[in-house]
């Protein structure tokens, strides 16, 4: 005969080991997640510290790979410090972060790649000059790249 595991401590533990098992999290994120599931505040708090000892959640690093990750997609700044508060990381960690991950000479760099690769889909409003600017000016808005990049992008392009 089996004996059935009672509601322990170690519950929220396994829950979290079990998620981060498939991805990373932050420490907001895990907590939600514990929230969620049903955990009292007090053996999450727990959770968390111990998952934070061990180095399985640092919101630091889930930061740079963030970036890392957003450079990669082409993502500008503005657009990465919001997905960054989203998942709940401190504000001052982000505007860190993206201070020394992500220069905004890097930032043109990347919104000069990812207008180069819109470009061909936008062919059709080559024609009428200024559309197609506000058309690429759009894109690269709503890619959270800086005005200021943006403009000078399309200013120095066009």
């Amino acid at each position: 005969m089996k004996v059935l595991k009672s509601n322990t401590e170690k519950l929220p533990m396994d829950h979290a080991l079990k998620l981060l098992a498939i991805k990373s999290y932050s420490e907001s994120s895990m907590a939600q997640k514990l929230i969620k599931k049903g955990f009292s505040t007090s053996s999450i708090s727990q959770t968390i510290k111990k998952l934070k000892d061990l180095n399985y959640i640092n919101d630091e690093s889930y930061g740079e790979n963030m970036i890392r990750v957003g450079k990669l997609k082409m993502v500008g700044k503005m657009k990465l410090a919001y997905q960054m508060h989203t998942k709940g990381i401190n504000s001052s960690l982000i505007n860190n972060l993206l201070e020394s991950l992500y220069t905004s000479e890097e930032e043109k760099q990347i919104a000069e790649k990812a207008l180069e690769k819109k470009k061909p889909a936008l062919i059709k409003y080559k024609e009428d000059r200024i559309i197609y600017k506000k058309k690429l000016y759009d894109f690269l808005q709503r890619r959270g790249f800086s005005s200021d990049a943006v403009e000078d992008i399309i200013n120095g392009k066009f």
